[in-house]
């Protein structure tokens, strides 16, 4: 259920997670939410310093989002150098605040070897029609917002 790498749930836990989500909160009216987030320009840091490089940098992405994250909510490595928040109890306007809090740390963490780094954020809030698959697609519409309008920063639907 885990991400070898980063220790971060696998793509496979996110999905059950999200199931698990969308069950309570139709059952009982609770909020819940989901971040993306994508390092910007990771390319460039394995082709310039290698991909032992930049594992070590989606090592320690994980360790600042644990550092960031309250205990209830659930981080996934979705793939490559994408990430997944699931934001359990919260809607938007924590959520929000959640990226930024994550984006802000993340932009003054020194990476060893590349030393700064970005990441860009997508967010949305589960509506009562949502599925998994249309919730994740929201937050991924958010993140190429963010991304297009210049990287380094926190978008929702």
């Amino acid at each position: 259920v885990t991400d070898r790498l980063t220790g971060l749930f696998n793509r496979r836990k996110l999905d059950q997670v999200l199931d698990e989500e969308l069950v309570r909160s139709r059952r009982y009216a609770i909020n819940f939410s989901l971040i993306i987030i994508d390092i910007d320009h990771f390319k460039r840091v394995n082709d310039v310093h290698g991909h032992a490089v930049g594992d070590a940098v989606l090592a320690d992405m994980a360790h600042i989002m644990r550092e960031c994250t309250r205990e209830a909510d659930s981080l996934a490595r979705y793939g490559g150098e994408e990430f997944v928040m699931v934001c359990r109890h919260q809607g938007l306007a924590g959520t929000l605040a959640t990226a930024e809090k994550l984006r802000e740390a993340i932009a003054a963490h020194d990476f060893p070897v590349v030393g700064r780094l970005t990441a860009s954020f997508g967010a949305a809030t589960c509506h009562e029609q949502d599925d998994a698959v249309s919730l994740l697609a929201r937050a991924d519409a958010a993140l190429y917002q963010a991304k297009a309008a210049g990287r380094n920063r926190v978008e929702s639907s």
